[in-house]
């Protein structure tokens, strides 16, 4: 009972600061009443660095976006609700309208992730250190998303294709893959990394060329054919996980590689 108090507490919370900003844009939507505006206002201000700060235990600083008529903008969760409680309905510099919608769902969200035991994790979250930073901006907002992994493993295998192709000079790939539509995938890896005369060159032993060829072109068939040619919301998340780990020491032999002529 004492183990499950925290995580009560935690959905009681929440479920309270959700039930008085309800309230809170009711009267913003309703009669927008002065004095009751403010009271709701501010007791949600006491609130709201508790349950922020709750919400980036749950969902991490993940990046939410606020669509109103003729602006979008895209915040932070750790500025979210301060921003949505600024103030009233001020249309040049603040529209409460326009937050309703995420502010709920983030903390519909947060709710969701208590009530089927999502959280708190019951195994230690593996840590992925991105070290590509093309990489990284691409990818770890994805991985910070609830569903929709397969955008993951397009993405990675997009930026290591994209690399692979700027190695070496204009060109040289010009000259050897005259037609851009057949600067892709296999062809690529083909062209460039192909282990007895490579444009890209991993290693003076043809025997680690062979082998970095076979991971290329097994990357690019499996990995980067099938994701790129139709949606998989199946996809799980420790194999997009798994995938960027892959893709990032690619990319960094990528970029070590030495470039003939």
């Amino acid at each position: 009972m004492d183990e499950q108090a925290p995580t009560e507490q935690t959905k009681d919370t929440l479920e309270s600061f959700l039930d008085l900003f309800n309230k809170y844009a009711e009267e913003v939507f309703g009669e927008r009443r002065r004095g009751h505006l403010d009271v709701l206002r501010t007791k949600l201000q006491r609130l709201e660095p508790q349950v922020t700060k709750m919400l980036l235990g749950i969902l991490g600083d993940r990046v939410v976006g606020v669509a109103g008529i003729g602006r979008s903008v895209t915040l932070s969760i750790s500025d979210l609700l301060p921003t949505a409680l600024m103030g009233g309905n001020n249309e040049e510099k603040h529209n409460f309208y326009d937050f309703k919608g995420p502010v709920t769902a983030i903390l519909t969200r947060a709710l969701g992730a208590i009530e089927t035991g999502l959280w708190p994790p019951k195994e230690p979250t593996p840590v992925l250190v991105i070290k590509d930073n093309e990489l990284r901006n691409r990818c770890l907002d994805l991985l910070r998303a609830s569903t929709a992994y397969d955008r993951v493993i397009r993405e990675a295998t997009t930026v290591l294709e994209d690399r692979i192709r700027k190695k070496p000079p204009h060109a040289t790939l010009a000259r050897l893959i005259p037609q851009a539509a057949d600067q892709t995938g296999e062809n690529l890896v083909n062209k460039l990394l192909s282990p007895d005369k490579p444009v890209l060159v991993i290693s003076a032993e043809k025997q680690k060329r062979i082998a970095f060829h076979r991971i290329m072109l097994g990357v690019f068939s499996y990995l980067r054919n099938p994701y790129h040619h139709k949606l998989n919301p199946l996809t799980e998340w420790s194999w997009a996980w798994s995938t960027v780990g892959l893709v990032d020491r690619l990319l960094a032999e990528i970029d070590c590689c030495s470039v003939t002529q």
